[in-house]
């Protein structure tokens, strides 16, 4: 039997060879290989485990639409297996198509553990009427352990001053008599380092930021933990295993959630929990929610992705999640639900670009990346333009 077996493995391969030959694909190839490692393994071992890549699309309708049975806020289909245990740490190569210059070589295909990027942040001014004086403020790129690295800054206006708060680094600008139309430029080196849960875990220099910790578990603006909906919710969840549990909550996020596209207004966890779709905010508000429902400390992440296929400008949100063994790891639901069938909950690409871990950012007044006023009576427009090389 073994040898028929056998046989049928070797007649397949010859098949797919010819069939690579004639149309030059790579798909059957790798599906015998991956068959014939199966196969030896199983007669070795005569037991085997398979990581399940399951297609997150749910097959919802594009239109928005409030629930109004609250009981269908707390299904729980939010099924984690046994192969949910199981990390394949191999990275998702279908994520970037960008080619920029890399400090460690690309080997067989698979996404460079670091790169160096040109960050452009261009901020054009236009000033109508009498104004005699503007002071500007933007959160800045910083250096952050295992993510990136800041190897040079250039403005093309001296800041007033560079300060910290918190987690946020801000540029500070005042310019006096402003002309009617001018430009802020900050270009900054950055290298990348591709940073996730499957690095996190076979790191000997895991991130155990411990500072502040206990205001990642509260409720704040966008961010209801403590709201009855959330924890509704979160008491569905029951794995006992913290890495499951985590998964587990994700799971429920990627399962009811729809992309939307980009929503300009700020809504919240709790509206994404009913609405059941969003934007990045939307689904890194419900998944941090539902965390800190769970007593699991879990932070924003606001950025830019330089592999964006839509507007890089438009900036970018994600999530950190605080493990207890490995310390924050980030996470980013609205990548993987738009991903296809490859899950990202293990591996992800080095394209992110940080500049903040607030929510609310108090500097800015809430709002998000950059903050100003104006004097006199006249009227001031700020916009901006994000680019990578």
């Amino acid at each position: 039997m073994k040898n028929k077996k056998l046989f049928f493995v070797l007649i397949s391969m010859f098949v797919c060879l010819l069939f690579i030959a004639g149309v030059g694909s790579t798909g059957c190839l790798y599906k015998i290989g991956k068959n014939i490692g199966e196969y030896f393994k199983h007669e070795v071992a005569k037991n085997s485990n398979t990581v399940s890549d399951d297609d997150n699309l749910t097959g919802k309708t594009p239109e928005t639409t409030v629930i109004t049975d609250q009981t269908d806020i707390a299904s729980n289909d939010h099924v984690i297996t046994e192969s949910d245990s199981i990390s394949e740490c191999v990275p998702a190569t279908d994520m970037t198509s960008t080619t920029y210059e890399e400090n460690n070589k690309q080997v067989n295909n698979s996404p460079k553990n670091e790169i160096q990027v040109s960050f452009d942040m261009d901020y054009m001014f236009s000033v109508t009427g009498e104004v005699s004086g503007i002071d500007f403020i933007i959160v800045i790129p910083k250096e952050y352990k295992d993510r990136q690295m800041i190897a040079n800054t250039q403005y093309s206006t001296k800041p007033k001053k560079i300060f910290d708060d918190g987690s946020n680094t801000y540029a500070e600008f005042e310019i006096d008599n402003p002309a009617s139309n001018f430009e802020i430029n900050i270009m900054d080196e950055i290298v990348l380092t591709r940073y996730d849960l499957c690095t996190a875990m076979g790191s000997d220099n895991k991130n155990f930021d411990i500072e502040n910790l206990d205001i990642y578990n509260n409720a704040e603006r966008y961010i209801e933990s403590d709201d009855e909906d959330i924890k509704k919710v979160s008491q569905t969840f029951q794995e006992k295993d913290k890495h499951l549990l985590i998964r587990e909550i994700y799971n429920y996020v990627m399962d009811n959630m729809e992309w939307s596209g980009y929503v300009p207004e700020d809504v919240g966890a709790k509206a994404a929990l009913i609405e059941k779709r969003g934007d990045c905010t939307s689904y890194s508000d419900l998944l941090i929610a539902l965390l800190r429902s769970k007593g699991i400390p879990a932070r924003i992440a606001e950025g830019y992705t330089i592999d964006a296929t839509d507007d890089l400008s438009m900036g970018h949100n994600w999530v950190e999640v605080y493990f207890d063994d490995i310390g924050w790891v980030p996470l980013d639901p609205t990548y993987d639900d738009n991903n296809g069938s490859t899950s990202l909950f293990d591996n992800l690409n080095n394209i992110y670009v940080y500049l903040s871990l607030k929510r609310n950012d108090l500097i800015l007044d809430g709002f998000h990346y950059f903050v100003y006023n104006w004097y006199g009576t006249g009227k001031v427009e700020v916009s901006k333009n994000i680019s990578v090389n």
